[in-house]
């Protein structure tokens, strides 16, 4: 089993690894893991410029029993240094505003104009713009707040539903 076979694998445990570790050396490092679907030890080759943070180079554990798989029978690697435990960073990603709360979208009705207009230009989705604007109505806002929603709605709606460019037909 590949190393991004494991990681995808992994990943349907759950989404963060309990442990990673990474080779230090240049060379091919075969270690032993766990595989926790199979139900038995699996050889995997490292191998990539660790230095780059190659995927290659780095193996997960996904539970407390494969590490502790991991650790027992690679000791010698770790015991060398030819394998060291690896921190992943986290992964940050920001919350579009499609996946916005209602509450969160009525702090953003209530925030500044600008900024509120911002983030109607941001989103193409007619479905997020509609519960803006129904948000907007139930908090009745200003009539130039509706109008700037309704105008970012009208223009998503244009592009959404634009005519086909002209073919040309040919007749027989």
């Amino acid at each position: 089993m590949e190393t991004q076979d494991r990681n995808i694998v992994g990943a349907m445990h759950g989404a963060t690894p309990v442990a990673s570790y990474t080779k230090t050396i240049l060379g091919k490092v075969y270690v032993t893991v766990w595989d926790s679907f199979e139900n038995q030890p699996v050889g995997l080759i490292l191998e990539g410029n660790p230095r780059k943070n190659d995927e290659s180079c780095i193996v997960d554990t996904w539970s407390p029993e494969e590490d502790f798989y991991f650790r027992s029978k690679n000791k010698r690697f770790l015991e060398t240094g030819t394998i060291i435990p690896k921190t992943r960073k986290a992964e940050v990603r920001e919350k579009t505003i499609e996946e916005f709360t209602d509450e969160e979208l009525q702090t953003l009705i209530n925030s500044k104009f600008f900024s509120l207009q911002s983030a109607l230009n941001s989103t193409n989705s007619i479905a997020v713009i509609y519960r803006i604007k129904n948000l907007a109505q139930d908090m009745e806002k200003s009539e130039k707040l509706m109008k700037a929603i309704d105008a970012r709605l009208s223009e998503v709606q244009a592009n959404e539903f634009k005519p086909l460019p002209n073919s040309t037909t040919v007749e027989l």
